[in-house]
């Protein structure tokens, strides 16, 4: 069983995993940032020692966790094997980053990613959060699905592509829809209407998300080829001009889901 844990990073990945490792009687160690003061920050609540040097991760430590964002790890890993003193697991917490950049330096090398969007905005349940366990032997994985199982009661196995598919995929479900929020919001805000008018149908929507595929389950004007209204709404954009190839090409891209899924249901 991993125990002892170090965290290279102290960004939202960071403050909320090690709250939760701390909660299921994991020992954090020490925090590692290059902004020092960042590191205390979060070392003082995890009680542990922050440390701006890679050279100063105690080696006692079972696993090294990096939460870093996703472009730096490399450039960290390489800087962690030629200076550091560490020998213990070395896992990133990245979907976008594969294995490899890892288990081509290290022995002992594996990935700890949770699949949400954390913020400081926000505290998701961490128990609800899936972890995605990949490790250079089946031995690492096995002992990494343990520490994960811990914290939350969804952990899957599954491989650098599989996981930069299912990166790829929350980028669509969790950023893109995000960002039409935003658009939403500017739209209400234009007008002086609060945008959190939309706020019950943005929770009805991803409350009614279950077995179904989510397609089967598309309302709006472009699914029942309601042309009428989809040109009112290109009207009412003339004071948006930006927004107006984004409107039709989701409403292409929804219509054209709508043929596709009738086309398949037709053939089975």
């Amino acid at each position: 069983m991993i125990n002892k844990v170090s965290i290279a990073g102290s960004g939202n990945v960071a403050m909320h995993i090690a709250p939760a490792l701390i909660a299921a009687g994991v020992k954090v160690v020490s925090i590692y940032s290059r902004n020092l003061q960042h590191a205390s920050s979060l070392a003082a609540l995890a009680g542990a020692i922050p440390v701006d040097q890679i050279s100063l991760f105690d080696d006692n430590a079972e696993l090294l966790l990096i939460a870093l964002p996703d472009k730096v790890i490399p450039e960290f890993a390489s800087q962690l094997k030629q200076n550091g003193n560490f020998h213990g697991i070395v896992a990133h917490t990245c979907g976008s980053q594969p294995l490899s950049v890892l288990s081509d330096l290290f022995d002992k090398a594996g990935v700890f990613y949770p699949l949400q969007s954390f913020s400081r905005f926000s505290q998701p349940d961490i128990k609800e959060v899936p972890f995605c366990i990949e490790a250079s032997n089946n031995e690492l994985a096995l002992n990494l699905s343990e520490l994960a199982g811990r914290i939350s009661g969804n952990v899957r196995f599954l491989d650098s592509q599989q996981r930069a598919i299912v990166h790829l995929a929350a980028v669509f479900a969790c950023n893109f829809s995000n960002h039409m929020y935003a658009l939403s919001a500017d739209i209400l805000e234009k007008e002086g209407i609060k945008a959190d008018i939309l706020q019950p149908l943005i929770r009805e929507t991803a409350n009614r998300l279950g077995d179904l595929h989510p397609g089967m389950l598309q309302t709006g004007p472009a699914v029942r080829g309601d042309f009428q209204t989809i040109d009112s709404h290109l009207k009412l954009l003339e004071e948006f001009p930006e927004l107006k190839p984004v409107y039709m090409q989701i409403s292409d891209s929804i219509a054209g889901w709508e043929s596709r899924s009738k086309i398949r249901i037709i053939k089975t």
